[in-house]
């Protein structure tokens, strides 16, 4: 039962990270990848309200808690798109867009996870 929530968790994972992503740069315009950018912090921020929640929370079943932060989380966030465009930006000579993609996503995720984990002790 565990694998298959892992596979539908992580299909709607996979299906709403491309759906923001796209709505997102398509929105947003230009090279800069905006899109990847809001998957990565939105991702950052609501796996850490709902981990933390899930953790305190014996009501959670962990079955569940694995399938939604694994599964789905494990789908949506896109460290890897993270990295690939980060490479790219290097290789164009795009120092500065770089270091600030760079910059948002680490310090910007780091912070939302924290803020997330938080309100989910919160809650």
């Amino acid at each position: 039962m565990k694998i298959l929530m892992l596979i539908v968790f992580g299909a709607a994972g996979t299906l709403a990270r491309y759906g923001l992503q796209g709505l997102v740069q398509e929105r947003a315009g230009g090279t800069f990848p905006s899109g990847t950018l809001a998957v990565n912090l939105s991702g950052c921020f609501l796996l850490g309200i709902i981990g933390r929640y899930a953790l305190q929370h014996l009501s959670f079943p962990p079955d569940l808690r694995i399938a939604v932060t694994v599964g789905f989380f494990g789908a949506f966030t896109t460290f890897s798109s993270f990295g690939w465009e980060t490479m790219r930006m290097l290789e164009d000579g795009e120092w500065m867009r770089a270091s600030l993609y760079v910059g948002a996503s680490v310090i910007g995720g780091l912070a939302l996870v924290r803020l997330g984990m938080r309100l989910g002790e919160m809650i």
